[in-house]
């Protein structure tokens, strides 16, 4: 479960993503020296003001999709909704670089997994 503080903390990560002055490249580094998992950043996509939601059901079983751009960062979340909620595929990128593809299909990365170093874009590694 989830600690109070650990939301907190990813939470204003998002927040300064959301700033202007703040470059995306800070906040993903911020993301990797957190120990911010693929769940959680998930769970802020989920409940972003700026997130745009859409829904769909087929064979009577609900997908929730979300959608969330900030700077030139984007993110592509879809849930499957039942008795319980299961993430199928995320996604967060730039229009240059892929920063990490989950799909619950696949026994790469998994949600619980932390955003690591490799994640990030060439130009992130390089500023450090």
């Amino acid at each position: 479960m989830e600690t109070k503080e650990t939301v907190t903390e990813t939470r204003s990560i998002f927040n300064k993503l959301s700033n202007k002055t703040r470059s995306i490249f800070e906040a993903l580094s911020d993301m990797v020296h957190k120990g911010v998992t693929v769940k959680e950043i998930a769970e802020m996509v989920k409940h972003h003001e700026s997130t745009q939601k859409t829904s769909k059901t087929l064979l009577g079983i609900t997908y929730n999709f979300y959608k969330l751009k900030i700077q030139d960062l984007m993110f592509q979340l879809e849930i499957k909704q039942g008795a319980i909620k299961q993430i199928l595929y995320f996604k967060v990128y730039t229009s240059d670089h892929t920063v990490f593809t989950y799909r619950s299909y696949e026994d790469g990365l998994m949600l619980n997994d932390q955003i690591k170093t490799d994640h990030l874009p060439e130009i992130v590694k390089a500023s450090k």
